[in-house]
């Protein structure tokens, strides 16, 4: 899975300068009429399937460790939040979330400095900790800035597509402020996220075999189911779904138990067993088109669920609809 499509890749790599200007063209108008400098946000390119963003596989060698730089207990705290909180990372374990704050190097940049310059090869990802920079796309010749990032937003991250797409930088990011930063090397980087991503696929792809509504999928067909689930964590007395509410996703337990409940008199009564690793919910209200029949709750301390979206799981068990209307608990 980590590995992606070569063409795309290759793709990617021959367009990225010249698209950086389409991603933020329309941020021009709104600079030159005096509005406010809107958020960098990259433009997520289309992938097939989940994780196979990343392209080309980066091959280390035997005995390679990944570098770990000092800091202190409260900056690995804000990495560690900082990382949760990246969607494209969001597949990653505790373990490897430790891994990449231990390989972070500070690097504090003064007013002026470049972080990064637009057509280079990206050899490191960033987390902004503070300060101010902009962000400087190269159109038709004018070196334009079109946003900006800020460590204290949202996306205070920046060098990832180069990285993740095996492109040139398509942009240059200038220090407005003195900036603090966080640098995370190119081969810890795809090193880690390749090696979850893998590890997260084949996991999934196995518990698949053990659940038994899915056996007549084929295994091409449990790849890609196994590429397209998210994993969603919750606590003890956690509210998974809740009666009345849309229904979007579709849920397998990994681990842990849930149990289903509807409301009677304004009284919760239980409606099924503890439903364990392998059960499933959350079906009935998307092949009805309905609301939650029930409200399933964690009763475990930690309930790991595997989930799919309303239109993947129309795509890919959609065949299995008259056997899933038949099951008991189907909140």
């Amino acid at each position: 899975m980590a590995a992606a499509v070569d063409d795309a890749a290759e793709a990617v790599g021959n367009l990225a300068v010249s698209d950086a200007a389409a991603d933020y063209s329309a941020t021009e108008s709104e600079d030159e009429d005096g509005g406010e400098m809107p958020e960098f946000v990259p433009r997520a390119r289309p992938a097939g399937r989940k994780c196979s963003v990343m392209a080309g596989v980066v091959k280390v060698e035997e005995g390679w460790t990944p570098p770990v730089f000092d800091k202190s207990e409260e900056n690995k705290a804000m990495l560690d939040a900082r990382v949760k909180g990246i969607f494209f990372m969001a597949h990653l374990t505790q373990v490897d979330v430790d891994t990449l704050v231990g390989a972070f190097e500070n690097k504090v940049y003064a007013v002026g400095d470049i972080l990064m310059t637009q057509g280079e090869e990206g050899d490191c990802f960033y987390v902004i900790e503070s300060g101010k920079t902009d962000v400087i796309v190269d159109i038709e010749g004018s070196p334009t800035k079109v946003a900006e990032k800020d460590g204290e937003g949202e996306n205070n991250f920046v060098g990832e597509l180069a990285l993740l797409y095996n492109a040139p930088r398509s942009a240059t990011i200038k220090a407005t402020t003195e900036v603090t930063s966080w640098s995370l090397d190119r081969t810890t980087f795809k090193t880690i996220m390749q090696e979850s991503a893998t590890a997260a696929n084949d996991k999934h792809r196995a518990f698949l075999d053990k659940v038994p509504i899915l056996n007549s999928l084929s295994d091409m067909e449990k790849m890609q189911l196994a590429d397209a689930l998210k994993v969603k964590v919750y606590k003890a007395g956690d509210l998974i779904i809740k009666e009345g509410d849309d229904g979007d996703d579709f849920f397998i337990v990994e681990e842990g138990e849930v149990v289903c409940t509807k409301n009677k008199g304004g009284v919760e009564v239980e409606v099924s067993p503890q439903l364990g690793a392998g059960n499933f919910f959350g079906e009935l209200a998307l092949l009805n088109d309905d609301k939650r029949q029930a409200s399933v709750k964690a009763t475990t301390p930690e309930v790991e669920c595997l989930t799919i979206d309303r239109k993947t799981f129309k795509r890919m068990l959609g065949p299995l609809e008259e056997i899933l209307k038949g099951q008991e608990y189907s909140p």
